[in-house]
This record gives C-alpha cells, structure tokens and sequence, in this order.
C-alpha cells in the first residue's frame, strides 16, 4: 500500500497513547488540542483525515465527516477496533515520530554518537531523526516488544 493510499487519522487529545501506537504502525495520527469540534471536523475535510473519538455526540454528529467512535479504554483493544481500517505492514513500521508525527529519515551511526548512549551506540547499527523535533530513534528492545504486540492483534 503506497503511503498516499494509507488513512490518516486525527485523533480527539483523549487518544493520545493510541495515536503513538497509530505512528508506530507508521500511520499519519494527527492530535489537536484546544480545538473546536467543528473547526476539526474542517480541518479532518481538509486533510483528507478520518476523526477518531470516544464521543458518543461527536460520533453520531449529523454532520458530514468521516468518523470512527472507539468504544474502549485500553490502547491494545483500540487498535483491534482499527482491525479493518487499519493494517500491519512492516515496511511502514519505525516510519513516523512518535511525538510529533513527522516521517523518520535514516541518520548516519557516526553523527549519532555523541547523542545516544554509549550502550546504544556500540549495540545497534540502524538510525532514525525526526527533523522537526531531532528525536532520534533505534530498534532496541521497547520497540521489539511493541512490533510483537502489534503483530498479535493485526496478524
């Protein structure tokens, strides 16, 4: 699936632990804060961005937008609600930043290690930046352990 051809969601500010899980999966997910459900519902238009919520009034709006209600609490059964709309493709994965939602670019190991840890530095060899906020990102254990639960609810 070409990245264009993915959904991108925009999530309500209560959804913030499954728009991680969403850009770890490398989807667009999109958190607006302090805005108003109609200038959402605008910006969701605008955006060509699906609106996820766990409204029950903005879910059954009258309003034309795309929508999905997510009816559960924990973020795991959230993104089995996302079972149909959403997919796990490895090739997306480790592709987005998990704070400010921006693509990833590989970075040399040598530019990185005077920013990473020692350990981190002598143990891994693959090396992702977001540019916009310069978290820098490897595939070490926390995000094994993520991919493998991943793989249990989509696979």
């Amino acid at each position: 699936m070409k990245d264009t051809l993915k959904p991108k969601f925009l999530l309500t500010e209560n959804l913030n632990r499954l728009a991680k899980w969403l850009r770890m999966l490398g989807y667009d997910a999109a958190i607006y804060k302090s805005i108003s459900f109609h200038n959402m519902i605008r910006l969701a238009k605008k955006e060509r961005r699906i609106i996820l919520t766990r409204s029950n009034k903005q879910a059954k709006s009258s309003l034309k937008f795309s929508r999905i209600l997510i009816k559960t609490d924990n973020h795991l059964e959230q993104i089995k609600e996302l079972k149909g709309v959403i997919t796990f493709n490895e090739q997306y994965t480790f592709s987005r930043c998990l704070l400010c939602n921006k693509q990833l670019y590989g970075i040399s190991r040598e530019k990185v290690k005077d920013l990473v840890p020692e350990f981190i530095y002598e143990n891994q060899t693959d090396f992702k930046v977001c540019k916009k906020c310069g978290k820098i990102y490897w595939q070490g254990t926390h995000y094994k352990s993520m991919m493998a639960e991943l793989k249990k609810i989509l696979l």
